[in-house]
């Protein structure tokens, strides 16, 4: 049973303000060249991070989520979830999400002890990686893929002790292709109709 608190051990709670914000983002790759354009043989590397302003303090640093969710659109169920990675593993409670019948994953989480419960192991990255998916579509035909968080609200330590504030969360979505040739074959077929056109 998951539980909707942010981290059950936590000392205290300060008030939040408006202008604290989590930028959530992802970052595309693939298998091939890296380019982040699924062509043939090749499947999608994702990665989500969030980053924080203003910044987490020196003894602070990122606690924890609410369970979000990362839903997919386009041709996101046209292809598989081969893995799923929550990054924080290791350093608090942690949830992969379970994968419905669409490859949305659901209910996501991240927990992260504060820094006197695991000294010199509290990952206090700014931007922070959070989870990693790798999607290989079923087949190579055209299309547009899109994946979004919603952009969660962020819990964040204030301190070594494990006070913490609130950062409201912000962006979230992502956009990528498939392609069904590599993409320099592709232009090159497309100027070499462009030439042919222009003979005629």
């Amino acid at each position: 049973m998951r539980t909707a608190a942010p981290i059950l051990f936590l000392a205290a709670t300060t008030a939040a303000a408006s202008a604290q914000v989590a930028t959530w983002y992802w970052t595309v790759s693939d298998t091939g060249n890296g380019d982040g354009v699924i062509q043939p043989g090749e499947s999608a590397l994702l990665l989500l991070s969030a980053s924080f302003d203003p910044p987490q303090p020196n003894d602070g640093g990122f606690a924890g989520t609410d369970p979000y969710s990362i839903l997919g659109a386009g041709g996101w169920a046209s292809g598989v979830v081969d893995e799923r990675v929550n990054l924080l593993d290791g350093h608090g409670i942690h949830d992969a999400g379970d994968l419905d019948t669409d490859n949305n994953i659901l209910g996501i989480a991240h927990y992260q002890l504060p820094e006197f419960f695991q000294q010199g192991l509290m990952n206090k990255d700014n931007p922070i990686a959070l989870f990693s998916i790798r999607w290989t579509p079923h087949d190579y035909a055209p299309r547009t893929v899109t994946l979004d968080n919603g952009g969660p609200d962020a819990y964040i330590y204030t301190d070594y002790w494990g006070n913490y504030l609130l950062y409201s969360g912000a962006g979230g979505s992502v956009t990528f292709h498939v392609v069904p040739a590599p993409a320099s074959a592709a232009a090159f077929g497309l100027g070499a109709l462009a030439a042919l056109r222009r003979r005629r």
